[in-house]
């Protein structure tokens, strides 16, 4: 990408249909477009500034030729910009001008009509600087808007080699890790089922209230991503790392679905199966276990489902040892403390607790051995 700024004249600058924070249900003409950045983006801030300030040459918009139009320019980096440019121009540019659009536009110091780019040969040359600016970057994009640009880098790469080396050569260019591609692609892949599915019908679910971050994190997940079909297992029934390219046809859909619900499906009081992003893990080790996976599925709440895993045992070990550690510590400080009725109390629960403990143990404990 050259570093030469020229100036050409806002008439001659079109949107990008290929902007990675459009929504597929936007459509695609300028006027759409429009309107959906200005609704959704705070616009009249951006026309503010520009009309107080005028437009800051340090940051020239990024355009590329026009694929039909004889000397016109996408612009491919500055979509916001140029609405408001053109906003200021004319409010009427946005199909519902509200009235403070219209009062920057009339009283604006600032209405440029000319300003500063850079041309790109091609898309191509641009979107490693996208990946630094707005995914690893301090101007980062939503998680989708990230995620669906990763892919536009990822169908550039030679579809001849190793899925690997795909996701790392995508990672090479905006400075992240191999993983975290793979993450996001299948992610994407997921959420293209849903999307194609009208989210299911799920009330107040869309394309732009769906938090894309928890599906990501759920599928990150090796068990929940061999549930709905973006985790592959050899012969052995060992997971296959970033060996497999997800797409539609080969995730499953009926085990979306029902993430779909589990994730962001609200009952009457506004909670849904899952509940916080935390309880992914719980959700992971129900999804893993058939038994528990029916219980869920037959209505149990996940704390119960997953008191049915084997990951509740190690669960278990863990507080022990946790235990201990804090127990331990105690029996440190006791010579030195002053005598306190409650710790006397509190001592006497634990003991009480423990001996609880021990009674449980012994008896799934063969009967001619002691636990305690």
């Amino acid at each position: 990408m050259t570093n030469d700024i020229k100036q050409i004249s806002i008439d001659d600058i079109f949107l990008d249909e290929l902007n990675p924070r459009l929504p597929e249900s936007v459509g695609r003409t300028q006027q759409s477009m429009r309107d959906y950045i200005a609704e959704t983006t705070a616009i009249e801030e951006l026309m503010e500034a520009i009309a107080e300030n005028g437009f800051f040459p340090g940051e020239p918009l990024i355009v590329i030729k026009h694929p039909t139009q004889a000397n016109a320019y996408t612009v491919v980096e500055g979509n916001r910009r140029l609405t408001a440019l053109k906003l200021l121009q004319d409010p009427a540019f946005c199909s519902k001008p509200g009235v403070r659009m219209r009062t920057i536009a009339e009283h604006a110091k600032y209405k440029p009509t000319v300003v500063p780019v850079v041309e790109s040969p091609n898309r191509q040359a641009i979107l490693p600087y996208l990946g630094f600016r707005h995914i690893t970057g301090v101007r980062q994009w939503e998680p989708l808007a990230k995620a669906r640009y990763t892919q536009q880098l990822f169908n550039l790469t030679d579809p001849s080699m190793a899925p690997r080396d795909r996701y790392s050569e995508v990672a090479r260019i905006i400075g992240s890790r191999r993983d975290h591609i793979k993450r996001n692609l299948d992610a994407l892949a997921v959420y293209n089922v849903i999307y194609e599915h009208n989210f299911y019908d799920i009330e107040g679910l869309s394309e732009t209230s769906i938090k894309f971050a928890v599906l990501s994190t759920a599928v990150a997940d090796s068990r929940i991503g061999f549930f709905v079909g973006v985790s592959k297992k050899d012969a052995q029934g060992e997971l296959i790392p970033e060996d497999v390219i997800v797409n539609n046809a080969g995730v499953n859909k009926a085990a979306i679905k029902e993430l779909t619900a589990w994730l962001y499906k609200q009952d009457d009081k506004g909670r849904t199966k899952v509940g916080e992003s935390r309880n992914l893990r719980e959700l992971a080790a129900v999804v893993d276990s058939p038994r528990a996976l029916e219980a869920f599925r037959h209505g149990s709440p996940l704390k119960m489902a997953y008191q049915q895993t084997s990951d509740i045992t190690e669960d278990f070990i863990s507080l022990l040892y946790r235990a201990e550690s804090a127990l331990a510590e105690a029996a440190s400080m006791v010579a030195t403390v002053k005598y306190d009725e409650s710790a006397v109390q509190v001592a006497r629960r634990i003991m009480d607790t423990i001996r609880l403990i021990g009674r449980e143990l012994q008896g799934k404990h063969r009967p001619d051995e002691d636990v305690f």
